[in-house]
This record gives C-alpha cells, sequence and structure tokens, in this order.
C-alpha cells in the first residue's frame, strides 16, 4: 500500500511538474478594446506565438502577457498583471507582439515578439490526430473569472472539417477547415488556448462554441495550425519529452470506436427529431419512441468509414441515395414499442460490414459510475457526437408524455443532451449498454434513460424469436401465433377460397391488423362497389398500422392522389417511401411525373438520375416515360416546343451524369451536343426525342 501510495504521490508531482511547463509557453493576449484572449508559444528562436484571427482582430501590434510567478507560486489574478505592468515588461513577461499574418479560413493568426523570457519552450504540436473520448485539457483566460491561465477539461466529441465556419463581426471564419469538438466548457477569452492531449502535445487551439448544442467546443486542429505557421519561413518547433498517457485514455479511445461501431442514425431526413439508436445484434437496433413518431418503417444510415476514417460531417450523409449505394443505408421495420420506458425495437434484414453490435451489461450501474453516450445533436455540422459524463441518481420516474404517465426504473444522467437528439446507447466504461437516451425534456447537462432492468424487461416482451421470460412475454408470444393465424386466414380468403365478404374481411384484420392480403381484399371491396370514401379510409388505416407493407400502402395512395390531380399530396406520399427505400424504382418513375408537374423541373431531373443510378438495366423503361412527358408537354403548351425540349436536354443530362456505363455515358453527350447546336426549339426537342425513342427500342438494356 506504501509502494502505492508513493507511486501516487510521484505521479502527481510530475503532472504538476508538466503543468507548469504548459503554462510557461502558454500566453494572455490583449488588443487593447478588439478584444483578448489566449494563445501560445509555437516557435522559440523566431519568436513566434499562435493564436485566433478573432482575438487580435484588427490591431497590427498586440500586448502579450506570459505566465508570471512569485515567491515560486503562479500568479493567476488578473487585476495584479494588469496592475504590474512595468514590472512585467522589466522582466519580459509583458512584451509586444507584431500580427505578422491572419488567416479567415482558419481563424489563426502569427504574431512576433519583440521579446522572449528566459527558459521558455515552445510548444510541441501532436503529429498525430486525436480519437473520440480522448481527453483534453485547455488552457485559457475566459472573461468571466477573474484568473488567468485557467485549465478546462474534458474528451474528444468527434472530429472533422466545419462545414461553413462560424461568424465574427460579420465575417465568416474556418469555413472548411479541419477541427476538433470536444466537451470543453470554454468561454469568450479561451479563444487562442492550446488543445493538449494526453501526453501533453498541442493537438488543437480553442476558438469557438456551438451553443446550440451542449458542451460542444470547437478547436482549429493542430494539422490546421502546421499548415498556416508553414506558410512562413523556418518553423521548427522545439520537441519536449512525450508524457504517460494519462490513465483511462486507452480505454476511452475504445469506448469511441465501439460507439462508432454500434450507433446508426434513424430517419436521417426528418428535421424535427435527430433519432440515434444501437444495434443490440445482426438484425435489431434498440432506439427511442418518442423519436420514432408514428413511424412503422424507417431509413436508417451507418456511419461512413472511408480512408481509415470515420466521417462525421452531417454534409456527407445528405443524399440518401448515395449512402445505399455505399451500402450505408438499410430499411427498417418498427417490430415493438413501449411508451412508458420511451424504448422501440427495429428489425433490419442485414448491417454493414464494418458495424458491430454492442454487448447488454450484467450489472446494472451505480450512482457515481461514468458512462458514455452517442447522438446526433442539433446544432453542429457533425453527427454520431461522443459524450462522456455519469450517473446522478436512480428512481421511479416518468419517461412519457401525458397527465398520468406510468413511472419506471430509469437513471438521471450528467451529461450534454438534447430531448430533440434521443436514441443513442448508454454505455458503461467496458463499453456494455446500460441505456438508451430518453427523449425527456431536461436542462442541457441533464439527461435521462430507462434502467438496464427496464431494457431486459423490454426486450423479453418484444423478442419473439427466443424464449419468454414472463407472464407479460408469453402473453406476447401468445399474441404473434394470433396474428399468424390471421394472416393465414386472410390469404385463404383474397384467393377466394371462401365468399369474399367485409365481415370475413373484416374477422381477418381482427385476428392480424397487419394482414397485407386481407386489408388489400377489403380495399378492392370498396373499389369495386364504388365506396371510395371507404376504401380511402382503408388506405389511410393501413398506412398507419402495418409494418412490413407500409410503402406499398403508401405507393397505392399515391397512385390515387395522382388519378385526382393532387400532385402535392402524391409527392408527400412518394417522398415517404423515397425516406425508408431511396432506389426504389417505381417510386422514382412516380416521383418525376410528380415533380413535373409540380414545376419542379430541377428536382424532377434530379430523380432521373437517381433512378439510372438505381438500376442497370431500367434505361430504355426511363426514356419511355420521359418521352410520355415530353408529349404530355407538347400538348399542353403546342405553341412552346421550349418546355418538352429543355426538359429533355436537363433529364439526358442527368442520366448521362449519373450513367456507370462508359458507352451510355458517351452517347448521351454525343446526343447533348447535337441538341446544343441545334437551329431551334422544335429541331432540338426532334434530336432528344429520336434519341430516347431509340433506346426504347434496344434490347438487354
Amino acid at each position: 500500500m506504501r509502494l502505492l501510495l508513493l507511486f501516487a504521490f510521484a505521479l502527481c508531482s510530475s503532472a504538476r511538474l508538466r503543468a507548469d511547463d504548459v503554462v510557461s509557453a502558454c500566453v494572455w493576449i490583449r488588443a487593447e478594446n478588439d478584444g483578448s484572449g489566449a494563445g501560445f508559444l509555437v516557435d522559440a528562436k523566431q519568436q513566434w506565438v499562435v493564436t485566433c484571427r478573432h482575438v487580435v482582430g484588427e490591431r497590427n501590434r498586440v500586448d502579450v502577457y506570459f505566465a508570471w510567478k512569485r515567491s515560486g507560486s503562479l500568479v493567476t489574478e488578473k487585476a495584479d498583471y494588469l496592475g504590474n505592468r512595468d514590472l512585467l515588461r522589466e522582466r519580459k513577461l509583458l512584451v509586444t507582439g507584431t500580427v505578422l499574418r491572419k488567416s479567415d479560413e482558419a481563424d489563426l493568426a502569427l504574431i512576433e515578439l519583440d521579446a522572449l523570457p528566459e527558459s521558455v519552450t515552445a510548444l510541441s504540436l501532436a503529429s498525430t490526430g486525436v480519437r473520440l473520448g480522448d481527453p483534453l485539457r485547455v488552457v485559457g483566460h475566459r472573461l468571466d473569472l477573474e484568473t488567468l491561465f485557467n485549465t478546462t477539461t474534458g474528451p474528444v466529441r468527434q472530429t472533422g472539417r466545419l462545414a461553413n465556419g462560424y461568424t465574427w463581426r460579420g465575417k465568416t471564419l474556418a469555413a472548411n477547415a479541419d477541427a476538433i469538438v470536444g466537451q470543453l466548457p470554454i468561454e469568450e477569452g479561451d479563444s487562442g488556448g492550446p488543445v493538449f492531449n494526453a501526453k501533453g502535445e498541442v493537438v488543437g487551439m480553442a476558438s469557438a462554441l456551438r451553443r446550440q448544442t451542449p458542451a460542444a467546443a470547437v478547436a482549429i486542429s493542430a494539422k490546421e495550425i502546421r499548415k498556416f505557421i508553414q506558410g512562413g519561413t523556418g518553423f521548427q518547433p522545439v520537441q519536449v519529452p512525450a508524457h504517460l498517457l494519462e490513465v483511462g485514455a486507452a480505454q476511452k479511445a475504445s469506448i469511441g470506436e465501439t460507439l462508432m461501431r454500434s450507433t446508426v442514425w434513424i430517419r436521417p431526413t426528418a428535421t424535427d427529431v435527430h433519432l440515434a439508436g444501437v444495434l443490440i445484434d445482426k438484425r435489431f437496433i434498440l432506439t427511442s419512441h418518442r423519436g420514432l413518431g408514428d413511424a412503422e418503417q424507417v431509413g436508417i444510415a451507418f456511419p461512413l468509414f472511408e480512408n481509415d476514417k470515420w466521417i462525421s460531417e452531417i454534409g456527407a450523409y445528405r443524399d440518401f441515395f448515395a449512402l445505399h449505394m455505399k451500402d450505408a443505408w438499410r430499411s427498417g421495420t418498427v417490430v415493438a414499442r413501449d411508451p412508458s420506458r420511451d424504448l422501440a425495437l427495429i428489425r433490419v434484414a442485414s448491417i454493414p460490414n464494418w458495424m458491430r453490435p454492442v454487448k447488454m451489461a450484467v450489472q446494472s450501474p451505480a450512482v457515481g459510475d461514468a458512462i458514455h453516450t452517442m447522438s446526433h445533436p442539433g446544432g453542429i455540422e457533425f453527427a454520431w457526437l461522443h459524450a462522456a459524463g455519469s450517473i446522478r441518481q436512480r428512481g421511479k420516474l416518468a419517461l412519457a408524455e401525458g397527465e398520468k404517465p406510468i413511472r419506471v426504473l430509469a437513471n438521471v444522467l450528467q451529461i450534454p443532451s438534447q430531448a430533440g437528439s434521443p436514441g443513442g446507447p448508454i454505455l458503461n466504461d467496458k463499453s456494455e449498454l446500460v441505456g438508451i437516451l430518453a427523449a425527456r425534456e431536461s436542462h442541457q447537462y441533464t439527461g435521462y434513460a430507462a434502467a438496464r432492468e427496464e431494457l431486459d424487461h423490454f426486450l423479453d416482451v418484444a423478442r419473439n424469436d427466443r424464449p419468454a421470460k414472463s407472464v407479460e412475454a408469453l402473453l406476447a408470444r401468445i399474441a404473434a401465433m394470433r396474428d399468424h393465424i390471421g394472416e393465414l386466414f386472410g390469404t385463404v380468403l383474397a384467393k377466394g377460397a371462401f365468399p369474399e365478404s367485409e365481415l370475413a374481411l373484416r374477422f381477418a384484420l381482427f385476428l392480424d391488423p397487419q394482414s397485407f392480403p386481407a386489408r388489400y381484399g377489403l380495399y378492392e371491396l370498396y373499389l369495386k362497389n364504388n365506396l371510395n370514401e371507404d376504401a380511402a379510409a382503408e388506405l389511410d388505416r393501413a398506412i398507419v398500422q402495418v409494418r412490413d407493407s407500409q410503402p406499398t400502402w403508401l405507393l397505392i395512395r399515391a397512385e390515387q392522389h395522382m388519378v385526382r390531380k393532387n400532385w402535392q399530396a402524391a409527392r408527400g406520399d412518394l417522398q415517404r417511401i423515397r425516406d425508408v427505400y431511396p432506389d426504389d424504382w417505381p417510386t422514382l418513375r412516380k416521383l418525376i411525373r410528380v415533380l413535373l408537374e409540380l414545376n419542379k423541373d430541377d428536382e424532377a431531373a434530379s430523380a432521373v438520375g437517381d433512378a439510372v443510378r438505381s438500376t442497370c438495366d431500367g434505361f430504355a423503361t426511363l426514356a419511355a416515360d420521359l418521352l410520355e412527358q415530353a408529349d404530355h408537354m407538347v400538348k399542353k403548351f403546342p405553341a412552346t416546343p421550349s418546355l418538352p425540349a429543355n426538359w429533355l436536354k436537363r433529364a439526358i443530362g442527368a442520366a448521362q451524369k449519373s450513367a456507370t456505363d462508359p458507352k451510355r455515358k458517351a452517347e448521351c453527350e454525343v446526343v447533348l451536343k447535337a441538341a446544343e447546336g441545334a437551329k431551334s426549339d422544335t429541331e432540338r426537342l426532334a434530336i432528344l426525342r429520336e434519341f430516347l425513342t431509340k433506346q426504347t427500342f434496344k434490347t438487354g438494356e
């Protein structure tokens, strides 16, 4: 025990020594009335300090303060630094810096000092990046504190490029800059502060906050800093000795990797809720009930892994058709819901080969235990954000909405969370699943999750593919058998083995509300007897109540809307199908026609491109559709041949861009050039029609 205590004391002493070494190279920068912030020494020979561009503002010269030790102790009070300027200048702890270069693109500034304190060693920029969960430490001077050289700590949440950067005084800074998102409660005044990894190397520079996202600090990466500085000359940063890794750092990184390989994004096209979920085996995903809404079939995006790197930027997930082509998209069926526990279970046919399900924890976490999660919060351009925290308390709580919701055993979490981004996994320090982030409204640093015991109960009832462990689960198995009998009965009725009566079909639906044959038989029965309102009502019920066949019912209803020329409603139904099945050929064909009727020519052309990408043997059919649409335009606007000509040109252009067959690509390119050289719109239309007519007669397409 004594040896252990001595080792711990030595480790703590070493940590204090390292902190002093680090602080000696950190600076406080004051640009008079333009602002103030932090920075750090990157080259002692050149006397260069680097900071954020927005810290120096429009100033060409700034005051730079180094750490001051008095009687061997670090002076931290701002008032002492401001009240002893003459003494600090005499000791070269307050020097003047000349701004050599600024970069709006990276939000960085390089400052040359006119003097340097003795024995100050430049900080080292890390040569490698960070991993999810890695510990970070920032040294800064936030304005709302009376002290300087404050240390802020937290883990890495995500890395990637800032799509739109951030705004400062009407200027856009750091657009497309390489950045780190940390769970760091920094504030104004910390900008420019070095961000250290566990080895004491600089991995980034604190630069901004995403205030709409809890605990999301942005840091410009060391890679970006190095590129900016090397735009000058003679940069050779002094290397400082590497330090021991912080205890637990490797374990946290492993948890981050586990989260990335198991967390999914459900309904990524939704704008109301950014819903996460977690793989619990190769066929099932566990998520939040409230985040799903009334959807029974959902589209699911998996994190992209390209060039040995996880892709976190939201922009990479906007084109769900492209995700499908990269095997990062699946359709899922909601098989069970539990509003009281805010849990839902989704079934998928398969998962990408780079994904790995998580293991269920054997024991429930105790109050104070560390936890980790991953979600897709709003207000930031990254998805799959890691967050770390702990268990605040356990108790019987209401996770559902309503006047008298049922209370369930739940964990209160100390974690940055948003009610609008639920469903993420809650893991313990062993990377085991102990909960699912609930959608209950809370303060920014408070979250809720049904306890592990409640997860076990929900899965026992929901999964009828394994033996029941409770009476409730057994009753659920019996209900599933009843549904199966109803499905068989509905199939027999639809085949005409029994009289096709409404009563019989209704009985089949009583046994199994999911029976497609029985419900479709009832729908056809209403149509046959000209009961159009009843047929429409049956369609609406089917879309709400069914699971696996919901897209089929949506397509049927979209066709009915098209017959009635209710184009906007048809578009809504077709888009709901595409949100789950982005490559569905019948949906794409109909969507092109609907978008044209809504005068959305650009979107229709984009749908043509998607249709070409979706199948290698459908161009002939698509060509026939385009001809039909052009002929419809000619009849509708006989005096304006430019309308059908321009549509065909756009459509063929989209097909040319999306075609994977070089021969097809070349054919489209040739006809587009020929159409461009036409003397009139009538001639252009004739050229394009002739090309499409030939495509419809080709074999083997």
